[in-house]
């Protein structure tokens, strides 16, 4: 019997940093243990924030990388137009005159909602033709089995649903790794608008339908999905978490930092619905014998949006830039705690389930009930309070300066999420629909 043939489509992946490309970088190293043959697509030149070849190494040599070109500006100067598109930046600063006339400002509005337009839902659409050319060469070429397309950017869905339109044989997966209806297009700035909501509606139920299986990281998340096409069999959607890699803290080795002040680290990306807005007002306002016991330091990227929040601060914050994953986790290991807001109550950020790996206390700062507080508690790897309210997280910052706050997690809580567990748990999910013959096939 010759081994089941997976093309893991996924726009991000090592060179590429961060968080974002982990679930791919996972799936691609566990699954040819699990007599799987693994090809991944990723863009060439893709336009992101951050770059750690370092993960290449965790890539099995038999997983074959493909890359396919897309026509996008580096993400800086991507960046910096659309600031300048909405207004916001400098040039269009000098642009608008002091009359009180309101055509430049107009000017500048229909020029950002035309780049929405043509780049709808995200300027990662740019990618698709040239990702479904090479896709189609790869399947034809190695005969494979199934194709999984992890998002986001989303509009990957738009490759896994012709794909599966010329070659029916195909098992697809779609891999939401966030809710994309009720996250993503509330919360970032660019897929804001009814044009972007309808087409992303469209796109993602010709994903769902196209599908046969349609995975989620949450089970909240899934149900949000889930429920917006009941008319689809309830087999075809599975949970699979995301998770943390065991190796990557085979040598993590806590000890201590040798300060007097207590270490907070924040470890990833700071962005709006990930703001330290919260912590940081709350820390501010503790008694200064009690503020000044704390250091704030931030391992990671911080969006625009969120680099003044953290700026002419009373208590002490180092912002200590991105850096490769390694690095990021000699810091980790001198840390008294880790820092995590989440104010979406059905985003379970994938840093998590690499904070539970530390065994290191954990503040989290997320709704009652929500994904966060609710893994907070049931591996009780630290605490968890509201966001909105200050005393609460002044109280949990007071316990934290005494010490008060432990993680007490045990192993078996936590090993329930290492990543070649979830991978086998994505194995066993495709391996069982191929022998009933596609049932959920669309």
């Amino acid at each position: 019997m010759r081994r089941r043939k997976i093309l893991i489509i996924s726009y991000l992946f090592p060179p590429a940093g961060g968080i974002a490309v982990q679930r791919a970088l996972s799936f691609s190293k566990y699954l040819p243990e699990l007599a799987w043959e693994v090809h991944v697509l990723s863009a060439a030149n893709a336009a992101v924030p951050v770059r750690d070849p370092g993960l290449l190494r965790h890539v099995p040599e038999s997983v074959e990388l493909h890359r396919a070109f897309t026509p996008e500006i580096p993400f800086e100067a991507r960046q910096t137009i659309w600031k300048w598109m909405k207004g916001n930046g400098k040039p269009a600063a000098v642009a608008v005159p002091a009359s009180p006339a309101s055509a430049p400002r107009h000017s500048e509005g229909f020029a950002a909602k035309i780049a929405k337009r043509i780049l709808c839902p995200e300027p990662e659409i740019l990618w698709v033709p040239f990702a479904l050319r090479k896709a189609t060469a790869i399947i034809e070429k190695h005969e494979i089995d199934t194709v999984l397309v992890t998002v986001p950017p989303f509009s990957a869905l738009v490759v896994g649903s012709k794909l599966k339109r010329r070659f029916p044989h195909i098992q697809l997966v779609s891999d939401f790794r966030d809710e994309w209806l009720s996250f993503y297009l509330k919360d970032f700035d660019f897929q804001t608008g009814n044009h972007t909501y309808r087409k992303a509606q469209a796109i993602e139920r010709d994903a769902v339908e196209q599908s046969d299986v349609v995975l989620a990281v949450t089970d909240t998340s899934l149900n949000e999905i889930r429920k917006r096409y009941p008319e689809q069999p309830d087999e075809k959607f599975v949970c699979v978490h995301n998770g943390y890699d065991p190796d990557v803290f085979k040598d993590f080795t806590p000890r201590e930092h040798g300060g007097s002040r207590v270490i907070v680290t924040h470890v990833g990306t700071a962005y709006k619905t990930a703001s330290p807005r919260y912590y940081l007002d709350a820390l501010d306002k503790l008694p200064g014998e009690l503020r000044c016991r704390f250091e704030t330091r931030f391992v990671g990227r911080i969006s625009e949006s969120e680099r003044a929040i953290l700026e002419n601060r009373k208590s002490e914050v180092k912002m200590l830039g991105f850096m490769p994953q390694d690095e990021a986790l000699r810091h980790i290991e001198e840390t008294d705690y880790l820092l995590l807001t989440m104010t979406n109550e059905i985003s379970l950020p994938g840093k998590l389930f690499e904070y539970l790996a530390t065994a290191k206390p954990i503040l989290a700062l997320s709704p009652a009930g929500s994904e966060v507080d609710r893994l907070i508690r049931e591996t009780k790897s630290g605490a968890c309070v509201d966001p909105h309210s200050e005393a609460a997280i002044q109280g949990m910052l007071a316990a934290a300066a005494d010490k008060r706050i432990r993680c007490q997690s045990t192993r078996a809580s936590v090993r329930r999420f290492e990543r070649r567990a979830l991978a086998e748990k994505l194995s066993d999910t495709l391996l069982a629909q191929t022998r009933e013959g596609h049932p959920l096939s669309v």
